[in-house]
């Protein structure tokens, strides 16, 4: 039987929450009636009150006609700035109060006014330079989870160039060979391991796991399979030695990771030779996340049965660059997250954190600028 006084206090506290404009969905706050579907969880900031006065906005990147209008829909009071030139920039940037887009140091320090920046990557590590970071009172949001659907389709791609010997076919292609090749693997049954279980990570499970994968993920951050669902068959802390519990299993390792101080090199060959023989590595990440020259010795040694890269390191890869060669390695330009929909899906999320904003609600995708994601 139901506790009624529970129940009745939940049905109160719902009733409050909608009365306000917000309902609560799987764990982060949305606005009642909202068609946003990508992003991350929302958490409060420190803008809670309704503002007053006109809101000024740099759109520093281009937001799509009817996004817009959609922004100056939700005042007249919102003022949206475009002009790009230094001298323009000069005479504006001290009354901006948010930034659509990418801000350097230096425009930063000549915005006074400024309260918030939204990325409109996920990863924002051009952005947290030493202005960015010791100005408190900017919060960064980014556009976490909008990529997410795109670039796990592409780490598929990748890894099937590699285990159905795509990359070998499409060269035979280029000079009429019809040629067979003398491995291709079928996965069922192998182990995916994810580092960096965030929403592309969750992504990429999602779709390992319709695939007969095995999934074991890894994190910094304290996550439970109880928060994750039934994506994922065993979630591990990194900061308990989970990484290690994720390559000793993993046949296919892929890199999900933010790059930080932290993450930069991790995939070096202290990692690579723990895992088990013919393992393939992606990454989907962050060029910076791999020691190159230690990838190649895995690769060199036999210890990786291959490599998919979307990201390089040096990036752009020079054209006489060894990693080139290799013909168990497939190459893309750090194209991975593009597709018809992410693009629009990331600038939804700065329009819904226009409305949250000037209303002085809670803003979705903040990022800790201490631990640069």
């Amino acid at each position: 039987m139901k506790n009624r006084s529970l129940t009745g206090n939940r049905r109160k506290f719902l009733k409050t929450m909608a009365q306000n404009g917000l309902l609560i969905s799987a764990g982060s706050m949305l606005p009642a009636g909202s068609a946003f579907a990508y992003g991350g969880e929302a958490v409060a900031s420190d803008h809670t009150k309704r503002r007053e006065g006109p809101l000024r906005i740099w759109l520093s990147s281009g937001l799509d006609p009817d996004l817009e209008q959609q922004v100056r829909s939700i005042s007249n009071e919102i003022i949206l700035v475009k002009a790009a030139g230094n001298a323009e920039k000069a005479s504006f940037l001290p009354e901006i109060e948010a930034c659509f887009g990418f801000i350097n140091e230096a425009d930063l320090k000549k915005a006074g006014n400024m309260k918030w920046v939204h990325s409109m990557s996920a990863g924002v590590e051009n952005y947290l330079y030493p202005e960015m970071i010791h100005r408190d009172e900017i919060m960064l949001t980014n556009a976490k989870g909008c990529y997410g659907p795109a670039i796990a389709e592409h780490t598929f791609g990748l890894l099937f160039s590699l285990t159905r010997g795509i990359k070998e076919q499409s060269l035979n292609m280029t000079s009429s060979r019809w040629k067979g090749v003398d491995r291709q693997v079928e996965m069922r049954d192998l182990t995916m391991g994810i580092v960096g279980f965030g929403g592309i990570g969750r992504e990429i499970a999602r779709r390992a796991k319709a695939m007969d994968l095995k999934v074991v993920a890894a994190d910094i951050r304290p996550l439970t399979q109880e928060t994750t669902g039934n994506m994922v068959d065993e979630l591990y802390d990194m900061n308990f030695g989970g990484l290690d519990k994720v390559l000793e299993q993993a046949n296919i390792l892929v890199s999900a990771v933010p790059h930080t101080r932290k993450t930069e090199g991790m995939f070096d060959w202290e990692v690579f030779k723990k895992l088990p023989e013919d393992a393939y590595f992606i990454n989907i990440s962050r060029g910076k996340v791999t020691n190159t020259r230690d990838l190649m010795r895995a690769l060199d040694e036999g210890k990786l049965a291959g490599a998919g890269l979307d990201v390089t390191d040096p990036e752009p890869l020079p054209a006489d660059h060894a990693l080139w060669k290799y013909p168990n390695v497939i190459v893309t330009s750090h194209i991975s997250g593009r597709s018809q929909y992410s693009h629009v899906r990331s600038q939804k999320v700065f329009v819904e954190n226009v409305r949250r904003y000037y209303h002085g609600l809670p803003l979705i995708n903040p990022v800790d600028k201490a631990a640069g994601f």
